[in-house]
């Protein structure tokens, strides 16, 4: 029903998401200018193409979907491994097997 539509709109919609912004964010992390451009190129390049497929080949966009949508899967739980390590491996690795804050200065004015 139209709930069902909603709700897989929804998805695409948040997974297209997901995939450009985790995209972007790997590729910000690089200190060279040229990635930069290129994705952009290709994303613009992407979104003609998926236009174009739209009135000329809807089968193949559906296609193209299903693959952007399994890239989506693949993806996603890497980029949040990334981001995991990007912010949580500043510790030693025995405070964070035993879930124990490392000391700072902070903690060091305070009585024990």
């Amino acid at each position: 029903g139209p709930g069902a539509m909603l709700l897989i709109g929804g998805l695409l919609a948040a997974a297209s998401h997901f995939l450009k912004t985790g995209t972007r964010a790997m590729v910000n992390m690089s200190p060279e200018p040229f990635s930069n451009v290129f994705v952009s190129l290709a994303e613009d390049l992407l979104l003609v193409a998926g236009l174009a497929a739209v009135f000329l080949f809807p089968v193949a966009l559906l296609a193209g979907l299903a693959a952007t949508l399994l890239l989506a899967a693949w993806l996603v739980p890497r980029f949040w491994r990334a981001v995991r390590w990007l912010f949580f491996t500043r510790r030693p690795a025995s405070a964070r097997r035993l879930g124990r804050r490392t000391p700072n200065a902070e903690d060091a004015s305070l009585p024990r």
